[in-house]
């Protein structure tokens, strides 16, 4: 109904226009016509201020977020660190003692605890030919 009523004042106004138009004498005040200043349309600030501090606190928030969890990684970084020299430490203890049991000494006597009995006289096979160099006796126990 309010787009009627506006049309037909509308419609109104205008034939008042036109038949005041035709006999002469315009009065605008008649028509109900009047000036009006253009009109300036200004973007509020609050809107935009609102907009600003609101991604600068989440950039400051952001920059918080991302300083912890680099402080949290240097840490844990710290301490793998630690963990990967005393990984290293052991290694190299581990890699000494397999060098000491697989010392011909450390074999010897190893064999000896199990009940081995030393050769005292060797016999060796040259791979080339399958011949066989020295001869051959069997160990006995006692012989060192």
């Amino acid at each position: 109904m309010s787009g009627r009523t506006s049309s037909s004042a509308l419609l109104t106004l205008q034939t008042r226009a036109s038949e005041s138009l035709r006999e002469g004498a315009i009065d605008v005040r008649d028509v109900g016509l009047r000036l009006v200043r253009p009109v300036r349309s200004r973007a509020r600030r609050a809107p935009f201020v609102v907009v600003v501090l609101l991604v600068l606190s989440a950039g400051l928030v952001g920059l918080i977020v991302a300083s912890t969890l680099l402080q949290a990684q240097s840490f844990q970084q710290a301490r793998l660190d630690r963990e990967i020299a005393s990984l290293h430490t052991q290694q190299q203890a581990l890699a000494r003692e397999v060098d000491r049991l697989h010392s011909p000494g450390s074999v010897a006597n190893r064999a000896a605890q199990l009940g081995m009995v030393r050769n005292t006289n060797p016999a060796f096979l040259r791979l080339s030919d399958g011949t066989v160099l020295g001869k051959p006796k069997p160990a006995v126990r006692g012989n060192r």
